[in-house]
């Protein structure tokens, strides 16, 4: 049976789903926009189901295809369905759906439910297009809108002065990946005559192509998804874009948009196989970002912040097995991480829920005896987050590790190593901060001391929170179902997944790599969970109910300094590039702009106006002065003829 047609139905669909429910937005009920942009998703998923079904049902022999253009090289467009784009589109439209309906209850009193609901449906529509094309024009155009529906959802509440700055940073942010990413395709069409994947990786293995220009492509291509993945240095835009609901957070900003420089680099891993520089490139951005986030997210104190850093690690995770040429390790990973990550995000938005929008962790407190709910399915997504087993990411990252020491590369190694006792470090202590003891209230300011009023302020609005643990709310059935089912899936997807299974859905993806099916290596597991165990056992000793407040207070690590403070990055980049744009702005704004543009054009107005009203004295409407100048006019010409002809 022919499947492809559902190919541009698995695209479309979401699509005409966000403009239907844009356009009706504020007539329909908001239960009739929730089956609308909820069962757009679904069909998605489904026809995405069945189009796995079919091709990994029937022995993986060939991509399933479907056309959508054929205007020449230029415009040969199609959607593909083969291993590696299956794999995400069921993880997109998947765990989307599972957002969609915990947005349902999260977002339904919000008085632009309808806006919300179709940016989301527009989101899922760009991500399909960008994992299912079949040609780096279409990944384009797929990532461009990827970009405007971040935008677009990080600033879902314009009104607020720090969602409007940090949806703008993460569109420039991206702007600048994106400018990387198009010279790369340039580079590429300039070298290879097509879009389409499969006539450039075919010239690629064919060969001989020239490395230093694989090379340059690779590192063009490495910006595009470094920018999108928020990965360093270009990470920036990522704890900003925080100000976006809680399940925007989930769905772009953990389980699928964030990754998509993943899908990228494992898309072009032909390019990457020959172009050695650029994957070791990868693989130190990658190491150096696990290491990076892991570190700030110890020093957080927003719930969202900290699961923010932890996704720029998580990622770091995957460009370094990218970097590596373990791919379907970074891919597996991507699988399972979608899970927890979701999973956690939007059970910290049960949490905030519980404390009216507070997302201050030192706020927090002792919610394991109120919501026990949320303090499971938050405790399993940690634990795989972590990597312990029998939890998901235990099977994925050891795979990234197992890569970086079977190759020898121990710098890498050792700094995956450290990245991972740090993720440890970070999940107990936000589980104590959040689930056990009691709420921190900042202690006193000494008598006789005096007090701004911002600190007045501060102090009350903490005892505030401190006092009002008793007024919980209840979580709806809406929310709680899709973060049980993801919970359920931390557990068991890394072993479900794990070695032979995951291979047979991803082999066809990388059919010139020679890929094995990877047992546990007890040396590297053995290694991983005690690193973890330690990280996590120094974080209980110090954030463990009975000491959690004064670890809070006195422990130089969770004061605003050089972690909070994400090791001053933002600042270096407002000090070398904001502020000299900003006074250059200025400068034209102020002075070039008035004085020198709007000086010549008046100038040359001033001049007009002058020579107007000299010539203007010539019409008095006196015959005389007429004859006058026709004959000085006339003595003019003679002395012309006579002195210079």
């Amino acid at each position: 049976m022919d499947l492809a047609w559902m190919l541009p139905a698995i695209v479309v669909v979401p699509l005409l789903s966000a403009a239907i429910v844009g356009y009706f937005r504020n007539t329909w009920s908001k239960s009739l926009v929730s089956w609308v942009a909820c069962g757009s998703v679904a069909i998605s998923f489904a026809l995405t189901v069945a189009v796995a079904a079919q091709y990994w049902g029937g022995g993986a022999v060939a991509p399933i295809r479907s056309a959508l253009t054929s205007w020449g090289s230029l415009l040969d467009l199609g959607l593909v369905a083969d291993g590696l784009s299956l794999w995400w589109a069921l993880v997109v439209t998947g765990a989307g759906l599972l957002i969609h309906i915990y947005s349902t209850a999260y977002m339904r009193e919000d008085e632009s439910y309808g806006r919300f609901m179709a940016k989301m449906n527009f989101f899922i529509f760009a991500m399909t297009l960008l994992v299912l094309s079949d040609n780096f024009v279409g990944l384009a155009m797929g990532w461009g809108c990827v970009g405007l529906a971040s935008y677009m959802l990080i600033g879902f509440y314009f009104t607020r002065p720090g969602a409007q700055n940090a949806a703008i940073k993460a569109f420039v942010m991206n702007i600048i990946g994106e400018a990387g990413l198009f010279a790369g395709i340039a580079f590429i069409y300039a070298n290879f005559g097509s879009f389409k994947f499969d006539d450039v990786f075919g010239a690629i293995a064919q060969g001989p192509v020239s490395a230093s220009a694989l090379n340059l492509i690779g590192l063009l291509l490495l910006i595009g998804a470094a920018a999108k993945s928020a990965q360093l240095p270009l990470h920036t835009w990522l704890p900003y874009a925080m100000e976006g609901p809680t399940p925007v957070s989930a769905l772009i900003h953990a389980a699928t948009m964030v990754t998509a420089g993943v899908y990228l680099v494992s898309r072009a891993y032909p390019i990457y196989e020959v172009a050695t520089g650029a994957a070791m490139a990868v693989a130190w951005i990658g190491g150096l970002g696990a290491l990076f986030g892991a570190l700030v997210a110890a020093g957080q104190f927003d719930i969202k912040r900290v699961l923010a850093f932890s996704t720029l690690s998580q990622i770091g995770y995957m460009f370094l097995a990218n970097g590596l040429g373990a791919y379907v390790a970074a891919d597996f990973h991507f699988f399972t991480h979608a899970f927890f990550k979701a999973c956690l995000f939007l059970a910290a938005g049960i949490v905030v829920h519980h404390y009216g929008g507070d997302q201050d962790i030192r706020h927090m407190g002792g919610l394991w005896y109120r919501d026990r709910f949320a303090g499971l399915t938050f405790g399993a997504a940690a634990l795989a987050l972590i990597g312990l087993p029998p939890f998901a990411g235990f099977f994925s990252k050891d795979e990234i590790l197992l890569a970086a020491y079977s190759q020898g590369q121990w710098a890498l190694f050792a700094i995956a190593m450290v990245a991972a006792g740090l993720t440890a470090f970070y999940n107990v202590r936000l589980f104590s901060l959040v689930f056990l003891g009691d709420a921190y209230v900042p202690p006193a300011k000494p008598a006789g001391k005096k007090r701004s009023r911002a600190q007045a302020a501060a102090e009350e609005a903490a005892h505030a929170h401190g006092h009002s643990h008793g007024h919980d709310h209840a979580t709806p059935a809406a929310m709680k179902w899709p973060v049980a089912i993801l919970a359920v899936l931390s557990v068991v997807s890394g072993w479900l997944f794990f070695g032979h299974v995951q291979l047979t859905a991803l082999e066809p993806a990388f059919p010139t790599l020679e890929l094995h099916h990877e047992s546990v290596n007890p040396v590297v597991a053995g290694l991983s969970v005690a690193v973890a165990l330690a990280g996590g056992l120094i974080s209980w000793y110090l954030y463990r109910p009975a000491g959690a407040r004064r670890a809070v207070e006195l422990d130089p690590l969770h004061k605003p300094g050089i972690l909070y403070n994400m090791f001053y990055v933002d600042t270096l980049y407002d000090v070398a590039f904001v502020q000299p744009a900003r006074a250059t702005a200025e400068f034209v704004g102020d002075l070039f702009d008035p004085r020198g543009i709007d000086g010549v054009v008046n100038g040359l107005g001033a001049l007009s106006r002058g020579l107007g009203g000299l010539l203007r004295r010539w019409q008095s409407g006196l015959v005389r002065s007429y004859v006058l100048t026709v004959f000085a006019g006339v003595l003019l010409v003679v002395a012309y003829y006579m002195f210079y002809v």
